[in-house]
């Protein structure tokens, strides 16, 4: 198949066989027979199949009985997250002979469960359109579709990454990465924030266990080592749900208590800039290999720390470049942290100067017991989504 040439049934250029404009007339013709019982959804889907640009650049809705071998992976505080095979798999290519897709078979995926999403908030399902054109691209968590389980909660069809997330990365390489290995995953994730960033959009919340991990792999021949990351649930932060809490602020904070700006504790909006400042804990996560604060509770009294300029202590092989350009991203100030495009060009810089202390790290890599494990975790240390609720650190009277 020709990258351009015609349509044999409008005349219009198609791109590698597919005609955007016939497409779209074969998807809503198709409208009728499909339903996700819930009207934002169906909208939701609609929209992103009369909008998409390029082939299977939409979602679809799939229904359950398409996944066989469900299995439980693990819960976050909002969502659950399970590993299916979806038997059909997602649109593949044209096949001008049978005029129709074909699809790549079967396929295992992620299927993230929204809890108590039986009553899901079209403010949700908003966002969620709202975030869509942003995450099409190989920066992101690729998403399939949507489905509904037998307990009528509706699921996010995803890839399922084999390498899990960061953290499980950093356990493998027994918590200690190559620094140009550190910084090629800064790049990514930064020209992403990037991206984001300049459709007007934030991500809020950004931390180690939505960083999926899609490439992993070792030279045999150098040991050299090459990571490709993906970012997940951009833009959906928060319950899928209506709150109806009334001892909670109306514009409740959720999020994993490390990563989150310090304004954002004291009651401000999420923005850019804290963006930044969650880029710069992933800075201290990957140099150290360590989870941020790890060893104390995720509290009150951690959340006022932060608020009070305490931060993550700088390790003595962090390179001063870098310890440079992590305390500028957490600077307590969110005017004087840098914006993504200008981080993009700061941690390519970095990159100049990445080799000079990595014989140092491959050797203590190699020296590191095969047993590797993460420092004991405090056992009120969480590293999922939760509700954040510090009315006492609030600059405002914005709490009922």
């Amino acid at each position: 198949m020709r990258e351009s040439e015609n349509c044999p049934d409008c005349n219009k250029t198609t791109s590698f066989g597919w005609c955007i404009s016939c497409e779209r007339i074969f998807m809503k013709e198709k409208f009728p027979y499909w339903s996700s019982e819930n009207k934002d959804i169906d909208k939701l889907i609609r929209y992103t199949q009369l909008n998409a640009s390029q082939a299977c650049d939409y979602l679809e809705w799939i229904p359950f009985e398409a996944f066989e071998m469900v299995g439980y992976i693990g819960s976050g505080g909002l969502s659950c997250i399970y590993s299916a095979l979806w038997m059909e798999g997602p649109r593949q290519n044209w096949n001008n002979i049978t005029q129709e897709w074909t699809r790549t078979g079967p396929i295992k995926v992620a299927l993230k469960r929204l809890n108590n999403s039986l009553n899901i908030s079209s403010s949700y399902v908003d966002q969620f359109e709202a975030y869509y054109k942003c995450i099409q691209s190989a920066l992101f968590a690729e998403i399939f579709g949507i489905t509904k389980d037998p307990t009528s909660n509706y699921m996010v069809v995803m890839k399922y990454y084999e390498n899990g997330n960061l953290y499980q990365c950093l356990d493998r390489f027994k918590g200690t990465l190559p620094w140009k290995v550190i910084i090629n995953i800064l790049q990514g994730i930064a020209i992403g924030l990037e991206k984001i960033h300049n459709k007007g959009k934030i991500h809020g919340n950004l931390h180690g266990g939505n960083l999926l991990i899609e490439v992993e792999e070792i030279s045999t021949d150098t040991g050299d080592v090459y990571i490709d990351i993906r970012i997940g649930d951009t833009g959906l932060y928060g319950p899928s749900y209506n709150t109806e809490n009334k001892n909670i602020r109306l514009n409740q904070i959720y999020g994993v208590l490390p990563y989150v700006a310090p304004e954002v504790l004291r009651g401000e909006d999420y923005s850019t800039a804290s963006d930044i400042y969650s880029f710069g804990i992933i800075m201290h996560t990957l140099a150290t290999g360590r989870k941020p604060w790890y060893n104390e509770p995720h509290d009150i009294n951690l959340a006022k720390n932060i608020c009070d300029s305490k931060r993550l202590e700088i390790s003595e092989d962090m390179p001063k470049f870098y310890a440079e350009l992590m305390q500028q991203c957490c600077d307590n100030e969110p005017k004087k942290r840098p914006i993504a495009s200008l981080l993009y060009k700061k941690i390519s810089w970095c990159k100049l100067f990445c080799d000079y202390d990595d014989t140092k790290r491959y050797k203590l890599l190699s020296q590191l017991s095969n047993t590797y494990t993460h420092p004991k975790i405090h056992p009120e240390a969480y590293y999922i989504s939760r509700l954040l609720y510090f009315p006492e650190l609030s600059n405002s009277t914005g709490y009922l």
